[in-house]
């Protein structure tokens, strides 16, 4: 026999052949509804009928394929659209993106780092966060091909701009070096880790403003951690740094989410919900900055792509003035935080066995009052200026300085 459903029902396309054969009248009799002609079933098969008790006959498999293959057309073209609209978004003053890179016939090294910003918006962004006025003092490290100092530039800043591939500091100085000139662009080619002038060059051009010099830098990710060890002390010379950082990287120094310590309720102290991704770098960052998420970056943003997502973060710089106070060195308490973070999987108490003895330990964690089982991503940068000072004050441990380790 043959089964007919009388709401929201698909005959199969075998079933419809045979369909044919019964008639019409003896169908409108058993279900007391009028049935179309066998002549225009094959037109029932091409609509969907949602009317209450309606027979519905319909091909669904390929309908829905068909759907399928239509939103992603739809899809690739709106993708295809934004793209466009990311190209329109270049005003057109001067060279685009992709044209300034394709016009230094520069092959990206890649153990330089190199991976050039093509995407217009994403440089909109960078000079955009940083909040770039006329009367700015901009540091830029790695300027590559220039498109980030163009943008920079158009705002009437001053760029000093680091380079260490000699071909494009050469390249940078022939494009953009003579349309703004030395007043307004100058290019130093010179490894920036090893630049020692970076203290005295900033203060003196900075000195008797009172806005504070930015940098903004699409910077190469193996060095990302080195570069921010040696520009976060410097709050009073440098407001705020907008870098491009690996995805991963970033989410272990934003503090954003972590900037209270506690939250006060009914006078009972409520510690706020730790970060898993929580390092020695991440109290480095929240100790002498505010750090800020500010929008990712897709590989298809970069000639030639990388291996990794980004995204911009941002950092706005402490004064010394502004800084916990600690009973040290920055160097000794960066080892000591080095120290706590030195099994992460094991608890903060195991680690301290390193430079306290038990007592000083069992003491600590007991002024802390977190109970002796927390973790070191558990705490805040805080709660380890906290114990650092209880440890050098209360129970004169003696913290050698060391070189931290890279993370």
């Amino acid at each position: 026999g043959i089964l007919i459903f009388a709401k929201h029902s698909t005959f199969c396309t075998n079933a419809s052949t045979m369909m044919m054969s019964i008639t019409t009248s003896s169908l409108s009799s058993r279900f007391g509804a009028s049935v179309p002609s066998s002549s225009s079933f094959s037109s029932l098969r091409r609509h969907r009928h949602h009317d209450r008790g309606a027979i519905v006959i319909e091909n669904a498999g390929k309908k829905s394929a068909f759907r399928l293959s239509n939103n992603k057309r739809k899809a690739k073209k709106m993708k295809q659209e934004e793209k466009e609209e990311v190209k329109r978004a270049f005003d057109g003053a001067g060279l685009s993106p992709e044209e300034r890179v394709s016009g230094a016939k520069h092959k990206a090294r890649r153990w330089l780092g190199q991976h050039f910003l093509i995407d217009h918006s994403v440089l909109i962004d960078a000079v955009g966060s940083a909040d770039v006025k006329k009367e700015d003092v901009i540091l830029e490290i790695g300027p590559g091909t220039g498109n980030l100092t163009a943008e920079l530039l158009r705002t009437g800043c001053k760029v000093i701009a680091v380079e260490k591939d000699r071909n494009l500091a050469k390249n940078l100085g022939e494009t953009l070096g003579k349309e703004y000139g030395e007043e307004e662009l100058e290019i130093i080619e010179e490894d920036f880790m090893k630049w020692k002038d970076l203290d005295t060059k900033f203060v003196d051009l900075i000195e008797g403003s009172e806005r504070r010099a930015k940098v903004v830098a699409n910077i190469p990710y193996n060095i990302t951690t080195d570069i921010l060890k040696r520009l976060l002390p410097m709050g009073d010379t440098f407001e705020d740094l907008v870098f491009m950082f690996q995805e991963e990287v970033a989410r272990r120094l934003a503090t954003e989410e972590r900037d209270e310590k506690m939250i006060e309720n009914e006078q009972i102290k409520k510690k706020k919900k730790s970060n898993s991704d929580f390092r020695a770098m991440s109290v480095r960052t929240a100790y002498y900055s505010k750090s800020r998420y500010i929008r990712p970056v897709a590989k298809g943003c970069f000639d030639p792509p990388p291996n990794v997502e980004s995204c911009l973060i941002g950092f706005k710089l402490k004064r010394k003035e502004d800084l916990l106070k600690i009973n040290g060195t920055d160097k000794q308490f960066f080892t000591f935080v080095q120290s706590c973070f030195a099994q992460k999987r094991k608890m903060l108490k195991n680690n301290l066995r390193a430079t306290c003895d038990a007592e000083t330990i069992d003491l600590a964690l007991e002024m802390l009052g977190r109970g002796e089982k927390v973790r070191p991503q558990e705490l805040f940068m805080e709660d380890y200026v906290e114990l650092f000072n209880f440890v050098r004050e209360e129970r004169k441990v003696e913290i050698e300085e060391k070189d931290e380790e890279d993370e």
